[in-house]
Formats: structure tokens, sequence, C-alpha cells
């Protein structure tokens, strides 16, 4: 039987937590081998390539991870040239980053001191791997070019409270540093601020879209000494060679961050409540048809709760929460169930 119970605010207590938890496939907050699909790489290799955990060749679970593209607001390091046939890829990367991040009449990109980067590498994660955003401090992310050494990449969160200030489209916008994590703690080895104004710094993070730029004449210094290919009509596919740096890095660690909304109803059965139900085993048939409570649960009536039902205001039903046993109920007895709802 259906009993109703209005629920007021002193039966509901809602709390809101922030959880993370590993961005990668199977749940993993760290991977050390990356992969690209041949059929990905051969159809739009020019645009962007897709990089998994397992080998998507031989493992038929194997999943985007995340990816990488290179955008030139010249076209720069792909086939085309303004006004004759191409599709100029690299331009289109950069166009519609520039349109996504920047303010209106931008048509340049500004890594901490120097303000007119033309380029850049952008490592991307989809909305269903990051779910809200991506962990501010949570990320760290190793290159390695054939020609130099390793540099490991972090954001600057820990110390730059609430990101920058510059004008973007997204906020929080916080500074991609070297620097490492260790132990739960943040080491920076270099602020945004004192890299040099002629190159600027490593790039930027914007947790909320889950995108990470990387700035190319930051990477070319010294240790990494990355070198992008510029050609004109030329497919240069540096996408590829940013994705063989992580490769040769063999270390990328990365959580998701989440807000998780508890909500508690305390559903209260009070003594003289909740003491009858329509199940037939309650009741008996006298020979007139009127139903009659059977022998003995009419003075001392005992019931058992299976299921609770959350409803709206207009008798609409919710969720419906069932009980792991049946709860006994009778007047001499009382009981206080509670729903979790988590969204």
């Amino acid at each position: 039987m259906s009993v109703y119970k209005p629920l007021t605010n002193e039966d509901v207590v809602t709390n809101v937590a922030k959880v993370t938890s590993g961005v990668f496939q199977d749940g993993a907050s760290s991977i050390a081998t990356f992969f690209t699909s041949s059929t990905q790489y051969t159809n739009t290799g020019d645009y962007n390539v897709d990089i998994y955990r397992y080998d998507p060749n031989t493992n038929a679970s194997a999943s985007v991870q995340f990816g990488v593209a290179y955008g030139d607001q010249q076209g720069s390091g792909s086939l085309g040239i303004v006004g004759t046939s191409g599709e100029r890829p690299t331009a289109a990367v950069f166009g519609q980053f520039n349109q996504v991040i920047n303010p209106p009449q931008t048509d340049k990109f500004k890594f901490s001191g120097k303000s007119d980067i033309k380029n850049f590498y952008a490592l991307t994660f989809n909305r269903a791997r990051i779910r809200e955003a991506l962990e501010p401090g949570g990320w760290e992310l190793h290159l390695q070019a054939a020609a130099g050494n390793p540099v490991k990449l972090i954001d600057d969160s820990s110390i730059n409270k609430g990101g920058n200030t510059d004008a973007r489209n997204f906020a929080p916008e916080y500074n991609i540093v070297s620097g490492t994590l260790s132990g739960g703690g943040t080491t920076i080895n270099t602020t945004a601020e004192n890299e040099s104004s002629t190159v600027g710094s490593y790039g930027l993070f914007y947790p909320s879209l889950g995108v990470l730029l990387l700035n190319p004449v930051r990477l070319q210094s010294i240790p990494l000494n990355l070198i992008t290919k510029s050609g004109s009509n030329s497919d240069d596919r540096n996408a590829k060679l940013m994705y063989e740096n992580i490769k040769s890095g063999a270390y990328f660690q990365a959580k998701r961050e989440e807000e998780i909304t508890s909500r508690h109803y305390f559903v209260r059965a009070t003594a003289t409540k909740f003491n009858s139900t329509t199940n037939e085993t309650f009741y008996t048939e006298s020979v007139s048809g009127v139903k009659q409570v059977v022998p003995g649960l009419n003075a001392d009536p005992k019931t058992y709760i299976t299921t609770v039902g959350l409803y709206n205001s207009t008798d609409e039903l919710l969720a419906i929460a069932k009980l792991s046993k049946p709860i006994i109920k009778s007047k001499s007895r009382e009981a206080l169930i509670k729903v979790k709802l988590d969204f």
C-alpha cells in the first residue's frame, strides 16, 4: 500500500563535495604507454592525432585518451596557401582555438610575457572523459625530444590562486610551468613570470575545457630543444612530432574533478503511521464480501516496509529506493530510513 508523508526542510540535508578520480582508461590516474591509430592518422592526421593508452590495432577495448593538434595562424606546417588549393589544416586548428579561448578581435596568443605567439600545440580531453574539469594541480606531463633533455610540466595553480587575470572566454586560466608533483606536494622550478620575455612560458591550462596549450617558442629552447617545423605548403605533421615527444617522455598523470551533490532524505515512519497495507495476506473476506483484517492483526497490526518512493509536489514518482530487507512496522515500533541521492 502506498502511504504518503510530506517531507519538510528538517527531513532533508544537502552536502556538496568535490571528488577527483583518474581520467584515463580503467580509471588510471597516470599512464606511461602511448599509441596512435593508423586508420585515424591516415584519415585526419593532418588535423590531429588521437592518443591511446593501449594499442588500438591489437586491443579492441582501447579508447582515445586525449588528442594532440598543432595550430598556426598562417597555416604553416600544412598543405595549402592562401588563395590556392589546400585545406591549410593548421590554420583551421588555430582559428578554432582562437575563437573558443580568446576574446573578439584577438589573433595571437599570449604566453606570460610574450604576447605575439602565432602557433601552439594543443592537448585536449573530450567532455565525457573529464566530465566537469581536469583537476588544477593534479596533472604532470613529461616530454622528451630526440635532441634535448626531458622536461616535466605542471600548472601553477598552487601559487596562482584564482588563475591569470587576462581576459579570456574561459576561466580560470593557469600557466604551464616546469615542475613536478611528488609525495602530494608541488615543486615549481621556474614561475611563468620568471621565464624570458623573448620566449614566454611553457603554455596555458584551461581546466573547464580540458585543454593544455603549449608554446612552441618556449619548447624549442633548452632543455627540451623541440624544433617545430613551419614549412609553407608543407605537410609537416607537427601534431605527430608532439606525440613522439609525449611517447618518449613516457609519463602523463591527470585527474578529473567534479562536484557531487548528495541529498539525504530522512523518512520517518512514526508509531501511529504506516500500520496498514493493501497486501491480500493482511485481510480475510467475510460472507458478505467485505474485507476484514486478519484476526490478531486488527488489535496489533504489523506491516513490512520494502520500498520508499520520492514524489514531487504533483505526485509524480521521481525516485525509488529498495530496502535490502523488509523492515517490520507496528504501533510499538518506529522506523527511520535514510535515502541518499547523488547527482
